[in-house]
Parts: structure tokens; sequence; C-alpha cells
């Protein structure tokens, strides 16, 4: 579990850190404030920047995520990952990415884009050069000292890779931003990092048949317990849940190959999950891709949609108990003023498990150029600020 957080050169959060974390983490902000930013960089660092994870994100916000061919050097093209640094340029020099507990910097991921040249290439050319380091393509240089030693030899090297160099817990992996390189060697390189269990739940819906792989995973095990718990929140009597096979999946390009049904009393058959509203859905999934991140981080997008305020302090009262006993650490965003009010009774009252609010926004003060901080605001602070009816959002 992170204690606090440091984000450094990742998108909109150029040095931004939390002096303290909670178990249970409510993030508040204006829009464009980077608290999705923030999830984003936390599926980062649980997944060790795998290039299977980098890619599904890039292609969530439209982004280049691989390149046929590229000109070195070409203004006009966005290479592959580029928007994940701030600036949305790949750095010229030693810029890098950072990704974890501000309190201990030997524990966090960071990420570095060097471009490799073949060795035998390079020996006629690296006199008088410095901090060249090893990568697994040969020597890796910066975007400058790559430059330099074009202008010496006034001609590109052959062999040229462009990687994002992984490094954490003193063990790194690379990722190609070409895809044509990539090896299983560089996979295992990523499960050696350590990965940490980590579900992401965003603003619209999951699929059911994501769902239904999920529920199959936990079937006969103490976590279906779990999920029926919260389900009963919105519909106290709720018996049983059941992913059964669509059969009219088959015959319609793109349809769902399974459907959710819902066993209720006195009813002669189960109902479709979907026909009991988007409520019931929201809270299947936060339940189910609660269970999986056991022993690591659930991240959810905006916890309020589709859940009305007035069951949020059963479902905040669910989440802290749950996180706790599966020690998992929650990472919540939300817009809705109800949803932080419901937090706080919840982080308020419970004497074992911590919550910790912190909000987002770009700094006043003129020696950090209006970069994006984090005011924290423990239980007690949280407290006393909302029952003076002062909006923190």
């Amino acid at each position: 579990m992170l204690n606090s957080l440091e984000i450094k050169n990742f998108r909109a959060l150029e040095d931004f850190k939390v002096a303290k974390l909670g178990r249970v983490n409510l993030i508040v902000g204006k829009n464009n404030s980077g608290k999705s930013t923030v999830l984003e960089a936390l599926r980062i660092y649980a997944g060790n920047a795998q290039r299977e994870l980098l890619v599904d994100i890039a292609k969530s916000h439209d982004e280049t995520y691989q390149l046929a061919e590229v000109k070195f050097g070409d203004l006009n093209t966005a290479m592959p990952f580029e928007d994940l640094f701030t600036g949305r340029r790949l750095p010229d020099d030693d810029t890098v990415i950072v990704i974890g507990e501000s309190a201990d910097s030997s524990q966090a991921l960071r990420i570095i884009y060097r471009i490799s040249i073949d060795d035998n290439e390079l020996k006629q050319d690296a006199e008088g050069l410095t901090d060249i380091q090893r990568s697994g393509f040969g020597q890796a240089v910066t975007k400058n000292q790559y430059i330099a030693l074009v202008e010496k030899r006034n001609a590109e090297f052959v062999t040229k890779r462009e990687n994002l160099i992984v490094i954490k817990n003193k063990k790194s992996a690379s990722v190609s931003l070409s895809d044509v390189f990539l090896t299983t060697r560089n996979s295992i390189l990523h499960e050696a990092l350590g990965i940490a269990p980590c579900s992401f739940i965003p603003t619209q819906l999951i699929s059911i048949d994501e769902l239904a792989k999920e529920w199959d995973n936990i079937v006969g095990t103490e976590h279906e317990e779990v999920v029926k718990q919260a389900l009963r929140i919105i519909l106290p009597e709720f018996e049983n849940i059941y992913f059964v096979q669509n059969t009219k999946a088959a015959s319609s390009a793109g349809g769902s190959q399974r459907t959710a049904k819902v066993k209720l009393p006195n009813l002669p058959r189960p109902v479709p999950l979907k026909s009991l509203g988007d409520g019931m859905i929201r809270i299947l999934q936060l339940a189910l891709k609660l269970v999986s991140a056991q022993g690591g981080f659930l991240l959810i997008d905006e916890l309020e949609n589709g859940l009305h305020y007035s069951i949020q302090e059963k479902i905040w009262a669910w989440l802290f108990e749950v996180a706790e006993r599966l020690d998992i650490q929650v990472f919540a965003t939300t817009h809705s003023w109800d949803c932080v009010q419901n937090f706080t009774k919840v982080a308020y009252e419970n004497e074992t498990t911590e919550g910790i609010l912190f909000r987002m926004g770009k700094s006043a003060r003129t020696s950090n150029r209006g970069q994006i901080i984090a005011t924290v605001y423990d239980k007690d602070s949280l407290h006393r600020l909302t029952q003076a009816d002062f909006e923190i959002r």
C-alpha cells in the first residue's frame, strides 16, 4: 500500500505530490485538474508500464501506440506513447517519468526514453560522450546525445531502436516504440519488476462479457458473498445472480456472448440484470473489480455514476470494510458533493480504516508556475469543513 504519492513528468503532472494517503482515497477537483491522470499513473505503476497496458491507455485517448515507419525528428507525426510525457513530446535529455512513494524514491517506477544503437556502429563515435546507459539493445543514448553523434558522423546510424526503459526495484525492462521488436524476454522482465493486482473501473459501464469472466473466477469462493452483499445494498431482496449464454448473440454480430440474470423471491424465473437499472450494473462491476484487486489497487473513475445519493453512504461503508479485509487500496474520483459528504461521514466514523481526500488544482504560487498540486484532508479536517458546509470539490 502506498503511504504517499509522487508523480513527475507524466502528462499534466509535472511535479505532483500527495503527502499522505489512506486505505481509501477520494480525489476531487475541477474538470481537467488531473484526477483521471492520477488513476492512469497508478495503473502504470501497478502494471510496470507493460506495452499491452500502455497500448490500452493510448487507445482510450486516441493516441499513437504504433508506427510502421517514421523519420527521426518528424514533428508532424506523434511517436508511440509520446503523449505520456509532460508537454506531449519525448524528452531530449534525461527527463524521467516517476511514479511511486514520495517518501521512498527507491521503490518508484521510472520510465526513460532512450535511443539504442548497435555497439559496433557506436564504438567509433562514443568518444567524449558521458552518461551513456546500457539497455537490452546495445548502447542507449538520449535524444540530444544521438543528435550529437549523427552530426559528428554526418549520417544516421543504420541500426537505431527507440525504447522506453522501465526501472523498478533495481530491475529494468524495455518497451519498444515499434512493436516489431517485441520479445517474450521483455514480458518476463516486466513480470519480474513486481506487478501488483489492479482493477480499473471507467466512467462508462463495463461489458457484460467482461463481468461474466470476473464472476467465473470467484464462483465457489468466499468472494461470491462479497458481490451478493453489494447487490443487496440496492436490492435487499436479491437472492442470486447467473451469467448464461446469450442465444441471440450468435445472430447479431458484436453482441454480448453472456447475459446476466438475477433471482428474486416470488418470481417464477430469473430476470435480466439490465432490467433492474444502471445502478445494479454499476455496483456489480464495483464488487467484481474490488475482489479481483485483492492485495493491490482498485481505481474508480467517478464513483457516483449510476448510484443514487441515498445509497452512497452504504456503498462507502461496504468499500471501507472490504478494502481493509482484502488488503486493497482504493482510489476514486468524484464531482458529487453528496459523494464527498457520504465519504466524510463513513471515514469519520470508521476507527480502523483511514480515509483520505485530496483536492487537485493549479497552484496560485508563482514559484511553481501554476503546476497542479494536491491539498490533503484527513477525516478530522474533512469533518470540520463539511459540518461548516464548506465545499471542497
